[in-house]
């Protein structure tokens, strides 16, 4: 009997060790995973009708890249209202640290009317509205404006080579 009992205890011994060296409490579960709720910052977006009005007063663009040796200037309402359809009704995904490729600006009777910084990378592809240069409203890019921003970057590159 004296056996047994001494197998029972090393035997519970043993499952008791291996029970809690496998176990890791939720506290230490939470804090080795990056916090991706953290490091998002999520703005409403610009309502329909926000869009709406942008394109019905929008007469001219101007586009300032960051990084980029050129600027693009619209001139003509057509392409200043083509350049609010780059701005899609959804909010924007903001998942992974983007750096702005540059800003836009609409301009209505000789005005900036709206701005909005320019993100189009891997992962990043909306546009964050700004007043008094602070953020106010973030919106996913369309795809026609994720196309317009890497045609251009695309024509910088191949004239770098």
């Amino acid at each position: 009997m004296v056996i047994f009992n001494s197998r029972f205890v090393v035997l519970f011994t043993i499952v008791s060790i291996l029970a809690f060296s496998c176990t890791s409490s939720p506290k230490d579960e939470q804090s080795s995973k990056p916090s991706s709720e953290s490091s998002k910052t999520n703005y409403p977006p610009l309502s329909n009708a926000e869009i709406t009005k942008l394109y019905s007063i929008a007469e001219k663009v101007d586009m300032i890249f960051y990084n980029l040796p050129m600027s693009v200037n619209q001139d003509d309402a057509a392409s200043a209202k083509n350049t609010v359809l780059y701005v899609s009704p959804a909010p924007a995904i903001m998942n992974a640290p983007c750096k702005p490729l540059g800003r836009l600006s609409w301009i209505s009777q000789g005005a900036i009317v709206k701005e909005a910084d320019i993100y189009v990378d891997t992962g990043c592809q909306y546009l964050i509205f700004m007043e008094n240069n602070q953020p106010v409203a973030a919106n996913a890019m369309a795809e026609s404006g994720v196309q317009f921003f890497n045609q251009i970057i695309s024509q910088v590159q191949q004239r770098q080579k």
